[in-house]
């Protein structure tokens, strides 16, 4: 242990813990602080019983060491905020020539998983402006998903995480259709489940049972909730045009046959319904 900090715990001005904690804060090393942000160490004034910080805010801030020890987070030189602040350059050089790594160091310096606008927050005014953030972002997305390796969640506000290893997004497709307890829940897990239908590669192991449960939830459904029933049937339909290996377990419970059953009620069910599949009801 330092010298100078030693000292303090002699005197009960620091705890053994805590000089630990500084042992990490010496001047020159980086640190995050929950209301202030990022940080330099600008030096120690141990006879103060203070370090004194650089934040974007608060340019040589006086902190006491127990406080500080108690409140700041150092970070390693390999944190995407450190790499930024000493080599801005190779920074903007990885937007270009590795925007998937770069974008799973701001992850692993988020504890794994990050939000587009947090990534974005790291990001705009120091490397990119706004607009170029955006088309910048909307490729990088793309990347991201064919690489395997990043959990791509459907609406963009919800978090991107880091997949665990062995781990595929045809896993977590099943897993959220698996986990969906009401239809509109079942439905909108199987239209990912649609989208990335390339992925699973034992469709008819993983993707029958699928088919089975929908077509189950479209019976169960269709006398107080039709709409809900025409939709279960077209992600259905969607699902075995694109897998052919795949079959229906309900012989006769087709979407027209549907459409005549409820022909009474489509007055009231095509409002219910999205657009595009109001749409699909109507060429029928």
């Amino acid at each position: 242990m330092d010298a100078e900090l030693e000292k303090l715990v002699e005197a009960g001005k620091l705890t053994t813990k805590s000089a630990g904690q500084l042992e990490n804060l010496k001047a020159g090393t980086f640190c995050l602080h929950k209301s202030w942000g990022f940080g330099r160490v600008r030096e120690w004034n141990l006879l103060l019983n203070q370090i004194v910080i650089d934040f974007a805010t608060k340019k040589s801030h006086p902190m006491q060491a127990q406080y500080a020890a108690e409140n700041l987070t150092p970070l390693t030189p390999q944190h995407f905020l450190v790499r930024k602040a000493t080599d801005l350059a190779s920074i903007k050089n990885l937007t270009r020539e590795d925007p998937v790594a770069l974008v799973q160091n701001i992850l692993e310096s988020l504890d794994g998983r990050a939000s587009a606008q947090q990534i974005g927050d790291w990001l705009i005014d120091d490397v990119f402006t706004e607009m170029e953030w955006k088309r910048w972002w909307e490729s990088t997305r793309k990347a991201l998903k064919a690489s395997g390796a990043f959990s791509i969640p459907a609406k963009k506000t919800d978090p991107i995480g880091i997949r665990g290893e062995g781990v595929s997004h045809a896993d977590e497709l099943l897993v959220a259709f698996n986990k969906a307890r009401q239809p509109k829940q079942q439905i909108a897990a199987v239209e990912q489940i649609v989208k990335s239908h390339e992925q699973f590669k034992e469709p008819e192991k993983q993707l029958q049972p699928i088919v089975v449960a929908i077509e189950n939830a479209a019976v169960r459904n269709q006398k107080l909730h039709p709409e809900l029933a025409f939709e279960l049937i077209i992600g259905r339909d969607d699902l075995l045009a694109r897998v052919p290996s795949l079959h229906t377990t309900h012989i006769g419970l087709t979407f027209a046959k549907l459409i005549v059953e409820e022909e009474m009620r489509l007055a009231s069910i095509l409002p219910n319904l999205p657009a595009a599949k109001e749409k699909r009801v109507l060429q029928t």
